[in-house]
């Protein structure tokens, strides 16, 4: 029965001495490492919820490509508005300076040398790339849509993207709602192209009416073009908000994951110092209980 005692006795030191010495090197591997989650059993509902989170921000990481993309997009098309605002806006200067009789046919005809490049510069803003996309075609991003005579050759498909769990946004606006017009409005309006060059006829033939009529034209071109740049500017306005909003959630995501796997620098030296207490504490305690020589083993084992 003494026997059995003192096995029991060693055995239940032994127990104590191992865990004291796990603990230990436990501590000891998480202030090294500074990672408290190491292995899943360490925290089980942590982990799933780690793993949880890296599939959430790996999303969020294509979601923020997708967002620079559509405000790289949405930023060219403004761009080419504004510019297209800048070549209307001048082709009504002169056609309003030229509809005044006190200009000469020269002078009329001295004008629409500007105005035929006025021309040409629509269907080159019209035709505006961003990378290898033409951002008014619709889905037709591949073609030009607008052909060399200012006619519209592009569809009015709406390419939406997905920005977050449960957001699809369209990135593009209608070219047709800048470039053309609808056919009940052929005898109010002319599509922008083809205001431009009425212009310039009125100013080659020194035709003083058609000069008069394409400002009413020019008018409409405008109102058109402004419409939908504040249009857009409500869009990327709104994409601002969306990419404050996924950076927000990658930040709060990355926070939740570093509160779960890595350790509190305090507390782990913290923890670093009572763990090497209880050892140095169970040791000695064990050195009053067993002879020298079990000691040492248990020390050292």
């Amino acid at each position: 029965m003494t026997r059995v005692s003192e096995r029991s006795r060693f055995e239940g030191t032994q127990l104590r001495v191992d865990t004291a010495k796990k603990y230990n090197d436990d501590v000891q591997q998480i202030a090294v490492s500074g990672r408290k989650l190491r292995h899943l059993s360490d925290d089980p509902a942590g982990s799933i919820r780690v793993f949880r989170n890296r599939t959430k921000l790996d999303n969020i990481a294509q979601f923020k490509k997708t967002a620079d993309f559509a405000d790289g997009f949405l930023g060219k098309s403004e761009d080419s508005l504004r510019s297209l605002n800048d070549i209307l806006i001048r082709a009504r200067e002169l056609a309003v300076q030229l509809s005044n009789s006190t200009y000469s046919e020269s002078d009329r005809v001295a004008a629409s040398e500007e105005v035929r490049q006025l021309m040409g510069q629509v269907s080159t803003v019209g035709n505006s790339t961003y990378g290898d996309k033409y951002v008014f075609g619709g889905f037709r991003t591949s073609l030009p849509p607008i052909s060399p005579d200012g006619t519209f050759c592009g569809d009015d498909g709406q390419i939406v993207l997905q920005f977050d769990e449960s957001s699809f946004r369209a990135i593009n606006i209608s070219g047709r709602a800048v470039f053309d017009i609808e056919p009940q409005n052929e005898s109010r309006e002319l599509p922008l192209a083809k205001a431009v060059e009425h212009l310039y006829h009125g100013l080659v033939n020194n035709d003083l009416d058609s000069i008069r009529d394409s400002i009413g034209y020019l008018d409409k071109s405008i109102t058109r073009v402004v419409n939908q740049t504040a249009t857009l500017g409500a869009r990327r306005a709104s994409f601002t908000d969306l990419q404050t909003r996924l950076a927000k959630a990658e930040e709060d995501l990355q926070a939740d994951n570093n509160n779960i796997e890595s350790a509190d620098p305090i507390q782990a030296a913290l923890d670093l110092k009572k763990a090497d207490t209880t050892l140095q504490f169970t040791l000695q305690s064990t050195a009053k209980m067993l002879q020298p020589t079990l000691l040492n083993y248990l020390g050292n084992g």
